[in-house]
């Protein structure tokens, strides 16, 4: 008996078309997925050790916001809050903002000038 094998090119058009479309539903999705942010403020530490990051979300009508921070050295973002929605102040007028202690202890959200919350890092 004998057998014959078809040898399959990885550049087959069959199988590029369809890695190219399944690489076009993966971002669809992904695009569908994500909701729209924006980056509210970046700031960095007194005494350079530290970076926090303000982003604001939109899942629904009200915003949510994230707080993230990384040490100088390092690559990955740590997210420290997340607040689904503040519903104390109409957000069209919040003014939103993150700000370092003097000794880069602790950082504090504020919206409208006002804390609140508040992170002590070790």
């Amino acid at each position: 008996m004998r057998r014959s094998y078809k040898k399959h090119s990885l550049l087959d058009p069959k199988r590029l078309g369809f890695g190219i479309f399944t690489l076009f539903i993966v971002f669809v999705a992904f695009k569908i997925l994500t909701p729209p942010s924006m980056e509210v403020a970046l700031i960095d530490s007194p005494d350079g050790s530290k970076t926090a990051r303000l982003r604001k979300f939109y899942y629904v009508s009200q915003p949510s916001y994230k707080i993230y921070y990384r040490e100088t050295d390092k690559l990955v973002w740590e997210c420290l809050l997340y607040l689904p929605s503040y519903t104390n102040t109409p957000h069209a007028t919040a003014t939103e903002s993150i700000e370092w202690a003097p000794d880069s202890e602790n950082l504090f959200f504020k919206i409208n000038g006002t804390s609140i919350w508040s992170h002590a890092f070790e």
